[in-house]
């Protein structure tokens, strides 16, 4: 769709996530650390649109679970074994990876060093094996990372471990810290410090920002933009006008004019809504939203989810090296798919856009990853 039947076709909505801008997640002590939550409530949590691999529970981002139930459900593939976990409250799918191409590694690692290494080795690798051998009925503990699966919630375990608990122990104690982990976390909002007036006009200038960043993603998507020129975002009425808003109102509340004449010019104002729309935009390439194959503030955009030729070399170089000996077990790793893109499709492509195209190739069922950050063709 071109641009200018975008501008006609365009509509404001107000945007379904009341979260703390992604700029702050890190902020909040719940993310990034082993969520100990009810199965029920994970598979209920909302899926973030801007940033895929993240899920909210009210207002706290979540991408990593800690879970502690019975398996009803065991499946061995090829790869892999897949669990159904039983908390009492859901049941949820955990996936375990094998790694017996990654010992033989090790072991000619080891003997080329000539280090006694191999005996150690081998006695983790009985442990791992031991704790794998799960069967119907166990009580298992595990943690690992979020994701959306052919429209089906799971676990990318990076461990389960079996649970020897006659007594009911370690059930027992987990029914006890799940009401308080809840009562004083998790459905507690999390707020800021405003410490210090910097940080509190850097926490505003952010949120403001933000709003503008939602809603040039909001028109992107629902018109199918393919790719723009910032001029063009700034030419558009509804957008300058939340850019003019919120700029000049942040101006004024830091600038508060004495006289009449202490106002913000023309000039200056249009000063302050190109500068919001470079920090939306800006914002938008440090997701990978959007990217640039020529860098610059005057150069094409292009829509990362539109890009149908990035999605086709990336899905190709995967689709090929997979096949490869040295990633048929483990995948392609991250890195190597990264260097691949850039030398076939181009320089400029960043980090956070080609993990985009990943995760939009791995919801359509077109790639699974294996491991961390390594993915195989389907």
């Amino acid at each position: 769709m071109d641009f200018g039947a975008s501008m006609i076709m365009q509509r404001d909505s107000e945007c379904a996530e009341d979260t703390l801008p992604n700029m702050f997640w890190g902020l909040d002590p719940v993310h990034r650390v082993f969520a100990k939550l009810y199965i029920k409530d994970i598979l209920e949590l909302k899926k973030s649109q801007p940033v895929p691999g993240v899920f909210f529970y009210k207002t706290h981002p979540i991408t990593k679970v800690d879970i502690l139930g019975t398996i009803v459900q065991k499946r061995e593939r090829e790869k892999f074994f897949s669990f159904g976990v039983d908390d009492g409250t859901g049941v949820i799918s955990c996936l375990w990876w094998k790694k017996q191409r990654a010992m033989e590694n090790v072991k000619l690692a080891s003997s080329s060093f000539g280090l006694n290494l191999l005996e150690q080795l081998n006695r983790i690798n009985q442990l791992e094996q031991s704790s794998s051998q799960l069967e119907l009925g166990d009580i298992v503990q595990v943690r690992g990372w979020l994701r959306d699966f052919r429209d089906q919630r799971e676990v990318n375990s990076t461990s389960i471990s079996k649970v020897v608990d006659p007594l009911f122990a370690a059930q027992i104690s987990r029914m006890l810290e799940l009401p308080y982990l809840y009562r004083n976390f998790y459905d507690k909002p999390f707020e800021m410090q405003k410490d210090s007036p910097e940080q509190n006009a850097f926490s505003q200038q952010g949120v403001q920002t933000l709003s503008l960043q939602r809603k040039i993603r909001q028109f992107l998507n629902q018109n199918g933009v393919k790719n723009f020129y910032q001029r063009e975002l700034e030419a558009i009425d509804s957008l300058a006008c939340i850019a003019q808003q919120d700029r000049v109102s942040l101006y004024l509340q830091h600038h508060p004019p004495q006289t009449s004449q202490d106002c913000p010019s023309t000039a200056c104002v249009s000063k302050q809504i190109h500068e919001v729309f470079e920090d939306a935009v800006c914002a938008l390439q440090e997701e990978g939203v959007i990217f640039q194959k020529v860098a610059g503030p005057n150069e094409l955009y292009l829509v990362t989810d539109e890009e149908k030729e990035l999605h086709s070399v990336t899905l190709g170089i995967i689709r090929d090296d997979s096949t490869r000996p040295k990633y048929v077990d483990k995948g392609c790793p991250f890195l190597h798919i990264m260097s691949c893109v850039r030398h076939s499709y181009s320089a400029g492509v960043s980090e956070a856009t080609v993990q985009r195209v990943l995760d939009r190739l791995e919801c359509n069922s077109e790639i699974v990853s294996t491991m961390d950050r390594h993915y195989t063709a389907t």
